[in-house]
């Protein structure tokens, strides 16, 4: 199984959108693929059944068999910094849960994409945060960038972030949030020069967002060639 863990440049940018096209994408090519996101918050009510927006998306696209407290151990209700609702729940992450889940995922998946909460320095509890759990899975990155004003900051203060963590970064995804952007070919083509990671597709503004639609504007080849690398 495949794995790659899937942060941005910050929150809101789009990250399960691009999870969720990811998985289409090789899907589209005949595998079993799923997702999974760890911690999730932020949800609402439905028929008396609380949703997590994400995590049913994820579930929605995979084309293999989820389980919710699998794929997602960790749900919080209010729409906040996630160590800050481990202390107000007091808990902690267990890291041996996660690895438990994943080798459960092994024997039914080809590809996993596993979506981190919040952008890429997020910390997850007061003494473990989003860098801390990948590395202990010990599986590369995706970064998604959210191309809006200010994109270029953020893009490039994150894959720093992630290179000086010696993190391996096998591509970014452009995912344009922003409809009316000023100098959007501009803005990419120095983010191309710059980042030094293939990026994996250009995905436009989408007003009603469709994992389909969008995994045409995604390049998987790029992404298979730096698996092949290793």
């Amino acid at each position: 199984m495949h794995s790659f863990f899937i942060t941005g440049t910050d929150t809101n940018i789009g990250k399960t959108a691009v999870t969720c096209s990811l998985i289409a994408k090789y899907i589209e090519e005949g595998f079993r693929v799923g997702g999974m996101k760890p911690v999730a918050a932020g949800c609402f009510i439905e028929n008396g059944h609380i949703i997590y927006e994400d995590v049913q998306k994820i579930i929605e696209v995979s084309n293999v068999d989820l389980i919710t407290n699998q794929i997602n151990p960790y749900q919080f209700e209010a729409p906040i910094a996630p160590h800050i609702s481990f202390k107000k729940n007091k808990k902690e992450i267990d890291i041996h849960l996660i690895k438990k889940h994943l080798q459960l995922f092994k024997k039914q998946m080809d590809y996993l994409f596993i979506e981190g909460a919040g952008g890429f320095a997020v910390p997850l509890t007061e003494n473990f945060s989003t860098v801390d759990l990948i590395k202990a899975l010990d599986i590369p990155v995706i970064l998604v960038v959210g191309m809006r004003l200010g994109c270029i900051n953020h893009a490039l203060l994150t894959v720093e972030s992630i290179l000086n963590k010696k993190i391996k970064l096998c591509g970014w995804v452009a995912n344009r949030i922003d409809q009316h952007m000023l100098a959007y070919e501009e803005n990419i083509s120095f983010l191309k020069e710059r980042i030094e990671a293939p990026c994996l597709g250009e995905v436009p503004y989408l007003k009603n967002f469709d994992p389909y639609k969008a995994s045409k504007f995604i390049d998987i080849n790029k992404l298979n060639d730096k698996v092949r690398e290793d």
